[in-house]
């Protein structure tokens, strides 16, 4: 899976180091992981409520199957670093919602999510934080 997770991630231009980073943090790369009451599903604690026309675009049947989970979550974040280029914008996004984004955005904080799957991701990257 990580083999073909970095492929997928340099063929969309996204840092395989920062799924993987979200994957550990989310699920702790539990492909059967469900968060929020069951509302989160597999490796990326995808909401089928918020991304089921997404799911469907990508013709994703199965949450957790890991290949189609993580389709799914680089999707989101593709469209999220469209949006805005900030790193830490599109984690608290993916966290939280645009609008809470936004928000720490404004005030210039950076959520205890974001600073773990940075520090994550440089590691496993093997850049110092």
């Amino acid at each position: 899976i990580q083999e073909w997770l970095i492929e997928y991630c340099y063929e969309r231009n996204i840092s395989p180091y920062l799924v993987m980073a979200i994957i550990e943090v989310e699920s702790g790369c539990n492909a059967r992981a469900e968060g929020d009451e069951g509302r989160s599903i597999g490796y990326m604690q995808i909401q089928p409520r918020w991304h089921q026309e997404r799911i469907d675009k990508l013709g994703v049947t199965d949450l957790r199957n890991p290949y189609q989970n993580i389709k799914v979550g680089v999707d989101i974040l593709l469209e999220l670093f469209h949006k805005n280029p900030s790193i830490d914008w599109v984690l608290h996004a993916y966290n939280g919602g645009e609008a809470y984004a936004n928000e720490l955005e404004m005030t210039e904080q950076i959520s205890e999510y974001a600073s773990v799957v940075m520090r994550l991701s440089y590691e496993l990257e093997g850049v110092k934080y």
